[in-house]
């Protein structure tokens, strides 16, 4: 398996690395919902653990590019996950003190914790070529997208169960433990050349470069219009429509909004395992991969929304995942195999502000949609913004098929 990278030591540290990171992540979660909702016994104090971590890697993405500009990338994750730990035990020997009046604490500790992984998904995905050999790309893409699915296919059952048997403080200390551990790992990885940003560049030229690569591509340009629509599309596979949707269109319990979920992790999985293995196909069609993905989206989209058919629900929430995992591969590997090390970073800080900004809108406009006119209703927008996607894709396709970014940007 590692015969897919060309440095495979520094590979392995930054994969086991990030996986470690992942699953910390998650159970981190667990935690501080599980003490919030016994200090305070509160939905809406609950419900600000999301929308701190969103907000605070929001700004983080915003301001990524000065970071970025001045540091290594393999020093960028190795601080990012140093300072998450060091702040994780904060929380840790503070967590017998929270109460209501003490929240603002722990929720800028929240904050600070997301604003420090903000730099770290762009500074991973841009660090990515330079351990790699620009062949293999698809295949370690749909490699370490397969360890994402992983965790969360065992993070979430995993948290709750140690919820139940340990008790959430002592979890806040196994997380430590995770993240102690991936800042080992981080640091591990073989420093590669600092790429710094022009001398005569401003901050506000850093900042601007990311975005700026964005939109003078008309490939990254097509990518990004897609991915608004998308995300946008995307926000009806959010928690709490899903929770309406197995309840009012499948007239089912919340058992079955659980193997809903499951069932899509599942798909994502088992995508990432067939890439994995006909990676050499993806290879040689990055550009018809996102045209044909998004199409059969539309499909799946469509269907999952009208059926009435439980089981026939279950089964399109698992093919949901080979489209979304073939499109997100090449999307990666497009961007990856184009520019260079510092720029790359940029361009990813810029796409995920992009993402997220559009995915915390469509949240709140979707779950209106679902309020006001039913949920139903909201797949049926969610298609047609899927539809818009395809047009796209299509009326572009010489572009998303053929031009590449210039690597001397």
């Amino acid at each position: 398996m590692f015969n897919i990278v060309g440095r495979p030591s520094s590979f392995r540290f930054l994969w086991f690395g990030q996986m470690f990171a992942n699953l910390g992540d998650i159970l981190y979660i667990v935690c501080l919902i599980k003490l919030i909702f016994e200090a305070t016994e509160s939905v809406t104090y609950m419900s600000l653990v999301p929308f701190f971590n969103t907000f605070s890697a929001l700004i983080s993405g915003l301001l990524a590019p000065l970071v970025i500009n001045k540091y290594r990338l393999k020093s960028i994750l190795f601080f990012s996950q140093s300072g998450k730990s060091l702040l994780l035990l904060v929380l840790g020997l503070s967590t017998a003190t929270i109460e209501e009046g003490g929240l603002i604490w722990v929720y800028l500790l929240i904050c600070l914790i997301s604003f420090l992984d903000g730099w770290a998904s762009p500074a991973r995905n841009a660090l990515v070529p330079s351990l790699v050999e620009e062949s293999k790309l698809v295949k370690t893409n749909s490699l370490l997208s397969i360890s994402d699915q992983i965790v969360q296919l065992i993070a979430w059952p995993i948290g709750s169960i140690l919820l139940v048997s340990l008790g959430a403080g002592k979890i806040l200390w196994l997380t430590f433990s995770l993240y102690f551990i991936s800042t080992v790992l981080m640091g591990l990885i073989e420093p590669t050349a600092h790429l710094p940003g022009q001398e005569t560049q401003t901050r506000m030229d850093a900042l601007k470069e990311g975005w700026r690569m964005l939109w003078n591509s008309k490939q990254l340009r097509t990518i990004s219009f897609m991915n608004i629509l998308e995300t946008f599309a995307n926000g009806v596979w959010i928690a709490a429509i899903l929770f309406v949707y197995v309840s009012e269109a499948l007239n089912k319990g919340e058992n079955w909004w659980g193997f809903i979920n499951g069932s899509f992790f599942a798909g994502m999985l088992f995508a990432g395992l067939l890439i994995y293995r006909f990676s050499y196909l993806l290879e040689r069609n990055l550009g018809k991969t996102i045209l044909w993905s998004t199409f059969s989206l539309i499909a799946i989209t469509f269907m999952f929304g009208t059926t009435s058919i439980p089981w026939f629900a279950l089964f399109i929430s698992f093919l949901f995942g080979l489209p979304q995992m073939a499109r997100d591969v090449a999307e990666t590997t497009i961007i990856q195999k184009n520019a260079r090390e510092q720029l790359l970073a940029k361009v990813y800080s810029a796409r995920g502000t992009l993402i997220f900004g559009t995915f915390g809108l469509s949240s709140l406009v979707m779950g209106w949609i679902t309020d006001e006119f039913g949920v139903r209703t909201t797949f049926k927008v969610a298609t047609i913004l899927f539809i818009c996607s395809f047009l796209l894709a299509l009326r572009s396709r010489r572009y998303l098929f053929g031009e590449t970014i210039s690597k001397s940007n």
